[in-house]
């Protein structure tokens, strides 16, 4: 096995704690030696510093549901029913032009009719 090998043995912990650190204060002051200018007495005073966001906390916060806002949401409710209401109207006026054009239609067969009726009587 590698671990029992002259080169890897120096760089493994030592069974009495070795090189692992833990924090022992909220300010994030560690226990190890290699820090001796921070103590190791929480300081309640303090402020810790703003961490920026973490990669997955910001990819869990991009597939959230987008928030609008009431206004933008009262105004495209406002802006679809207006179109609605609109294309309503307009069905409405192709509905009126085509019923003209059937009757005039209707119309022009009846005189159709009559001018062929007298061709015939004559």
């Amino acid at each position: 096995m590698l671990h029992l090998e002259q080169k890897w043995r120096s760089q493994l912990p030592t069974q009495s704690g070795g090189l692992k650190r833990t924090k022992v204060s909220a300010t994030g002051a560690y226990s190890s030696s290699s820090n001796p200018d921070t103590s190791l007495v929480d300081e309640s005073g303090v402020d810790s510093p703003v961490r920026p966001q973490g990669s997955k906390n910001c990819k869990r916060k991009g597939k959230e549901k987008a928030q609008m806002s009431e206004d933008l949401s009262k105004k495209i409710y406002r802006l679809l029913k207006n179109y609605l209401s609109w294309k309503i109207l307009r069905i409405e006026e192709e509905r009126a032009y085509r019923a003209k054009i059937m009757v005039m239609k209707e119309k022009e067969l009846q005189i159709q009719a009559a001018m062929k009726e007298q061709e015939l009587q004559t």
